[in-house]
């Protein structure tokens, strides 16, 4: 039986299908079971000919009466996760996130030619968009549009595997930082330089395994399903982590750093 909250997103859905603009509604997270209140919240992506100006998103909201409180147009302006509105429905934090099917192919496309290779704005991974447009959950696609992203991302392109290993291995390179750390034994910095590389890392074991980097969320989850990395991957990246908290454990932790790097490499 659905809960109220999956019975309010339907009709959510279904009255946002009508407006003549919106093209696709995808729900991100895959298939998993939707949230119950103060459990998580849901972002329903919804993608148009032309993106409805605030006074008819409102208007769709506020025909949707008792399922929907606090609602917020335009949380949300621009930059990566669009036009945004925020609401609760049956208690649960939902986002509405408004996007044009013209500029969404333009980004797929820039994504798979390899012009974002790497993190962009501190926490934002174009290619991790690949990765939620792989796994979306469709509600309403009545010109396959979200169908033929799926299909487009089906298989990992050869192509952008190559660039993007090569780019993080070449940023891997750079070891200035980490080195300084240790010989000052800086544990903060050491952190810093870390994640950075930490970061690289994990994307070049993504790529070379043909998996969409989705995000650092679950990064070990990932890669516990991996064939291909380096020997005892998790738990030596677990040493580096552990032994990097201390002063005195600084050398051992760059120690095992630098031989899983030469380890991928060879890979």
């Amino acid at each position: 039986m659905p809960t109220n909250f999956e019975t309010a997103v339907e009709k959510l859905v279904d009255t946002l299908a009508h407006h003549n603009s919106i093209r696709a509604i995808g729900l991100s997270g895959g298939e998993r079971p939707l949230p119950a209140p103060d459990e998580g919240d849901i972002d329903l992506f919804v993608y148009c000919t032309e993106i409805p100006a605030r006074s008819e998103r409102e208007k769709i909201l506020m025909s949707l009466p008792g399922e929907i409180e606090q609602v917020q147009i335009g949380k949300l302006e621009s930059g990566h996760w669009g036009q945004g509105d925020c609401f609760l429905i049956t208690g649960v934090e939902t986002w509405l996130l408004y996007f044009t099917v013209a500029g969404a192919r333009a980004e797929l496309e820039a994504i798979l030619d390899g012009q974002y290779l790497g993190r962009q704005d501190s926490y934002y991974y174009p290619i991790g968009r690949c990765a939620m447009w792989k796994t979306m959950r469709i509600l309403h696609d009545p010109d396959g549009f979200l169908y033929s992203v799926k299909e487009r991302l089906a298989e990992y392109p050869a192509t952008l595997a190559q660039l993007v290993i090569h780019h993080h291995l070449d940023a891997l390179e750079d070891v200035e930082d980490l080195e300084r750390a240790v010989q000052r034994k800086d544990v903060f910095f050491y952190h810093f330089a870390l994640d950075l590389a930490l970061d690289h890392f994990l994307q070049a074991v993504f790529a070379l395994n043909h998996e969409y980097f989705p995000s650092r969320k679950r990064s070990e989850q990932y890669l516990q399903s991996f064939k291909c990395k380096p020997y005892e991957c998790e738990q030596r990246l677990r040493q580096v982590v552990e032994l990097g908290g201390k002063p005195e454990t600084l050398v051992q932790s760059l120690k095992i750093w630098n031989d899983l790097v030469c380890d991928l490499k060879l890979l």
